[in-house]
């Protein structure tokens, strides 16, 4: 047999996961081109030389209450490696930490509880430092509205402070092209009817990975300058969801630099059809609805008849979202969207009926799920041709019944939610250790 070490449970333990496979089945291994964890000398040296603006002690000088931006334990940010660093460039810049405020941004997002929290920021930080998280739902003043047309409703405790500082991840995303920048004000720290007229009526990236010059993110950005987002430290991961890139400053072109820093690092080359297609959620593995948004792609690509392999931990579960389902009744949300219709959506109604067939070929999916957070009845509540298998010895044995001892191809994807098909190419052989360099054979990303 060879053996395959992968990474699980994400948050809760950050675990090796040993998969094993037949020795006669070719094993192609796809993931990201990775790049070592940057030692805390190496981070607070870019913020030493932030990109756009001074440095962050210096624009803190005067200022009287500081709020720093943190997203949720959906995303996989490493906030407590970071936190200290720019509390500290804070204190350095005289603010006192009983002026230090950290939140937890979680958009629409349930509020993060006590545990999370803990988990998110770490156990370093002063008890001087107020600790809270954003409701949706809570206490909002409401801006008017957005330049997209969006009632802007944010969250008071953030607009209260006069330096905002935002942390957050660049990864590919489905709607926005890649998370980060002025996300972590729009929507993360905005009320649930401002988001979901985000969603319902700004034109974002029509892919993962894809355009930053869109009508969402314009509005994101001005969003995020009306509220005074003064600075960002956004970071790329490597495949152990450690910080292998820093980028701090103004929140467009710092942003900007991280993008392109992750084309090069996420992008990759989709190799020959595959008999076993294996998608990896780390690290989007908490819950099954992130974990299935970021990363199906792999197996939405399979060609037909090929085994599709689906593994993610799912210690919360299925998770939760407040604009899934969608809350508000179908006459109200059909209203609201012939009010602000505009004669540029009216190629809209084809775009929804697209996504309505994806998410119906989603359903379709028959695909084999390793999740002992989840049980049969869970996922079919979503994929109701899905099997559920709660350990991997027990998956293997139903691949090889279907496929046998070989010739078989098998496609791994490491870390499917970070990776961006059509840039670059990255094979490792199985027997290599699991943290040596992967190989790049091709590269087109910018």
């Amino acid at each position: 047999m060879s053996q395959l070490q992968l990474r699980t449970k994400a948050w809760f333990g950050d675990e090796v996961l040993s998969i094993d496979l037949p020795a006669s089945w070719k094993v192609v291994e796809v993931g990201p081109q990775d790049k070592p964890a940057l030692t805390i000398d190496a981070m607070r040296a870019v913020l030493n030389r932030p990109i756009g603006t001074p440095r962050l002690s210096e624009i803190a000088r005067g200022k009287s209450r500081a709020v720093i931006l943190v997203d949720d334990l959906t995303r996989p940010t490493p906030a407590a490696d970071l936190l200290p660093l720019l509390i500290e460039e804070l204190t350095r810049g005289g603010l006192p930490e009983q002026a230090i405020t950290v939140m937890l941004a979680g958009g629409t997002h349930p509020p993060a509880s006590a545990e999370d929290r803990a988990k998110k920021v770490g156990s370093s930080l002063s008890s001087a430092i107020k600790i809270l998280a954003h409701d949706s739902r809570g206490d909002l003043v409401d801006l008017g509205m957005s330049p997209g047309g969006l009632p802007l409703k944010v969250n008071r405790t953030v607009l209260e402070c006069d330096l905002k500082i935002g942390i957050g991840c660049i990864y590919p995303h489905p709607i926005a092209g890649f998370s980060g920048g002025a996300k972590i004000i729009l929507p993360a720290v905005c009320g649930v009817e401002t988001t979901r007229m985000m969603h319902d009526y700004l034109r974002g990236s029509r892919e993962r990975g894809g355009s930053i010059d869109t009508e969402l993110r314009r509005d994101m950005v001005a969003v995020a300058r009306k509220v005074g987002l003064d600075f960002i430290t956004n970071v790329i991961l490597n495949h152990r969801r450690e910080i292998s890139g820093l980028f701090a400053g103004d929140m467009v072109l710092a942003h900007e630099e991280g993008v392109r820093s992750a084309q090069r690092m996420y992008g990759i080359s989709v190799p020959p059809e595959a008999d076993v297609v294996v998608a990896d959620m780390y690290p989007f593995d908490t819950s099954w609805q992130f974990a299935q948004d970021r990363g199906m792609w792999p197996i939405e690509g399979a060609r037909p008849g090929a085994s599709r392999v689906v593994i993610a931990a799912c210690p919360l579960g299925m998770g939760s979202h407040e604009l899934f389902p969608v809350a508000s009744p179908l006459w109200s949300r059909m209203a609201r969207r012939i009010t602000h219709f505009r004669l540029a959506d009216l190629d809209r109604p084809f775009e929804k009926l697209r996504t309505v067939a994806k998410l119906l070929r989603q359903k379709q999916q028959q695909m084999m799920v390793l999740s002992p957070g989840l049980n049969q009845h869970d996922l079919q509540s979503m994929f109701p041709h899905a099997q559920w298998y709660g350990d991997w010895a027990t998956l293997l044995a139903e691949l090889r019944a279907r496929h046998g001892d070989g010739p078989v191809t098998v496609a791994l994807y490491r870390c499917a939610p970070f990776l961006i098909p059509g840039a670059t190419e990255q094979t490792q052989e199985v027997g290599a250790p699991a943290d040596a360099p992967q190989r790049l054979t091709a590269s087109t990303a910018s």
